[in-house]
């Protein structure tokens, strides 16, 4: 599956964490949403953002170093829709700027919230907003560890929705 998706972080302690040619950056504690794509597999994708033996390779790398993945929101598209989501987004959060935007104009692909449901509702209206199809969480519950196997573990059809994984 092709797509784009928006990763759910959660920094329960305010951070200095230096993001590669970023330098250090200050992050305030509370909830994060990256949006990245992943036209050659959002399954290989994701699962490498859970695995915690890894190359650090991305900004949300760095980050993933100190915070924690709360959730997970997929969108199979074949067209890259990171930065339609990624400019959308960017009126409705603070952002850390250049985060995740390295081959691309857009101002951030990192976006920050006090609170973890203001952060999710948003996004979802957004999707909506974008004609993405989106409806309200949960779609199912699986394992964010069988992150690889969704489609078998909750049974789930990827035609153009978005998925909450959680």
């Amino acid at each position: 599956m092709k797509g784009s998706y928006v990763l759910l972080t959660e920094l329960p302690e305010e951070q200095t964490i230096t993001i590669g040619s970023l330098k250090a950056i200050h992050f305030p504690p509370g909830y994060y949403a990256y949006v990245g794509s992943a036209m050659g597999g959002v399954e290989t994708r994701i699962s490498r953002h859970f695995r915690s033996n890894k190359k650090i390779h991305w900004h949300i790398d760095y980050l993933l170093q100190k915070a924690s993945i709360s959730g997970v929101i997929v969108c199979e598209t074949k067209e890259r829709t990171e930065c339609t989501i990624a400019q959308v987004l960017s009126n409705q959060f603070d952002s850390i700027p250049s985060f995740g935007a390295s081959d691309c104009k857009c101002p951030s692909h990192l976006f920050f919230a006090s609170e973890e449901t203001k952060l999710k509702s948003t996004i979802m209206a957004i999707l909506n907003s974008l004609d993405m199809h989106a409806t309200s969480p949960p779609y199912c519950h699986a394992s964010l560890s069988a992150i690889i196997e969704m489609r078998i573990t909750c049974k789930l059809t990827f035609e153009g929705r978005i998925k909450w994984l959680k």
